[in-house]
């Protein structure tokens, strides 16, 4: 058998770091808010909405591009594939005709190129960041950035956030989620925002990322928002964090070795 796809090893990975609550202190209210894309959210959740999922009650929500073409949604951030460099430009133009507040490049698909799919092999440069990011006319976000290298280019390229995400190292044994975020935000070191991105089995997950340093976390589940909030708040409160900035990595403990 080959390696585990890293993002088969995401959740026992993540489930290395707990939780150890703290009870001694004077938190009885929690604030999960933040400000994001100029708008005041709920909680530091973006889902990653299926096409025919209906439009989220309240934040932010990424969606297929076609989808925010036909709507022009003030609340859905439009998920572009990577293409042509000539199939892309006129895209981004298009959409920077909706009321989209911000675009989003996946780089996710390049995992399915022959031999394990059929997709066309279309990486980008530094350069090809930089152009899109300046025809987008606002925010661009990089989504599927597993390597510290990449996020230093994507900062470099002037796009305002990477979702890091290891979807693209499927095929490779690449390494997990909760193990790649810690080094790309060394690389970047506050120069971009960074996300994680990917499956959470519940709230919980949600702050070890948060915990982990992620500044907000993009889900993919079919899991009300509503209950994955109040579980992070249920978190919050049993770890004496009252607001988001008070979740670090001093919250969490990761045992040197594995239980026998």
């Amino acid at each position: 058998m080959g390696p585990m796809p890293a993002d088969e090893r995401d959740p026992q990975a993540l489930a290395r770091y707990q939780l150890v609550p703290r009870l001694l202190h004077d938190v009885t209210e929690v604030d999960s808010s933040l400000t994001l894309l100029a708008r005041r959210l709920p909680s530091p959740l973006l889902p990653r909405l299926p096409a025919d999922a209906p439009a989220p009650e309240h934040g932010l929500a990424l969606v297929d591009a076609e989808r925010v073409v036909a709507t022009s949604a003030a609340w859905a951030l439009p998920v572009l594939v990577s293409a042509k460099m000539g199939e892309l430009m006129p895209e981004v133009r298009r959409l920077a005709a909706t009321e989209a507040p911000a675009l989003v490049l996946d780089m996710c698909p390049l995992a399915e190129i022959p031999p394990f799919g059929s997709g066309r092999w279309r990486p980008r440069t530094r350069e090809d960041l930089a152009e899109l990011a300046a025809a987008a006319g606002r925010p661009l976000w990089l989504y599927g950035v597993l390597s510290p290298a990449d996020a230093v280019v994507a900062a470099e390229a002037g796009l305002d956030a990477i979702v890091v995400h290891t979807g693209v190292a499927r095929h490779l044994g690449g390494p997990s989620l909760a193990n790649a975020l810690p080094e790309v935000l060394d690389a970047v070191a506050g120069m971009i925002a960074v996300y994680a991105g990917g499956h959470v089995a519940n709230g919980i997950d949600v702050f070890r990322y948060l915990a982990l340093g992620a500044d907000a976390v993009v889900v993919e589940t079919d899991r009300a928002l509503g209950s994955l909030e109040a579980e992070l708040q249920y978190a919050m409160r049993l770890t004496g964090c009252a607001t988001l900035a008070d979740i670090g990595y001093d919250v969490i403990y990761e045992p040197l070795f594995e239980d026998a």
